[in-house]
């Protein structure tokens, strides 16, 4: 009974010490998301203020029941479709859940076309504060641009979407009661 006990003891040890040498290199060996350009720090957005506004972060409070972040490159053309799906969307859902918030951050990778002037033009003609730009200063792909969006979302679920018009927004709600 004894030598059971102890080969018992034994594999649970090293179990804890295999889980935790596990962890270490996963923390430590995992690649890290490049560091941000000071000016990638801040967001663009229609407000009283009509500047640029320093970004959130992953760890902070959440703020919002859901953040929407389209990684974006070059997007001129295909962005206002998927502007309209999401508005569409949000202003349905607020009139069955008048207290859903959100925040839909615009992630331009470096594009060299409007972008970016295109979401502010969409945002400002429909009245969406709750839009963000932020442009990354060099192309990070499509990756770096989704990664750079979560760490800086502030909402309770966290969802990205292609400016493609592949997701359809209809089908959000579905998604999000899988998740809760």
């Amino acid at each position: 009974m004894l030598t059971v006990e102890i080969l018992v003891s034994a594999a649970l040890g090293l179990a804890t010490v295999l889980a935790v040498c596990t962890g270490l290199v996963v923390r430590f060996k995992s690649p890290q998301p490049r560091q941000r350009e000071e000016s990638e720090n801040y967001f663009l957005c229609i407000d009283e203020k009509h500047e640029r506004q320093r970004l959130g972060s992953l760890s902070d409070e959440p703020t919002v029941d859901l953040s929407i972040i389209v990684p974006a490159y070059n997007e001129e053309e295909r962005l206002p479709v998927l502007l309209k799906d999401i508005r569409e969307y949000v202003t349905a859902r607020r009139q069955s859940e008048p207290k859903f918030s959100y925040e839909l951050i615009i992630m331009d990778d470096g594009s060299r076309d409007k972008t970016v002037d295109v979401a502010m033009d969409f945002a400002r003609t429909h009245k969406m504060r709750e839009l963000k730009a932020v442009r990354h200063v060099i192309n990070r792909g499509k990756g770096g641009a989704v990664t750079q969006g979560i760490m800086c979302s502030l909402g309770r679920y966290i969802m990205f979407c292609d400016a493609d018009g592949a997701t359809r927004f209809s089908d959000i709600d579905a998604l999000l009661a899988q998740a809760k």
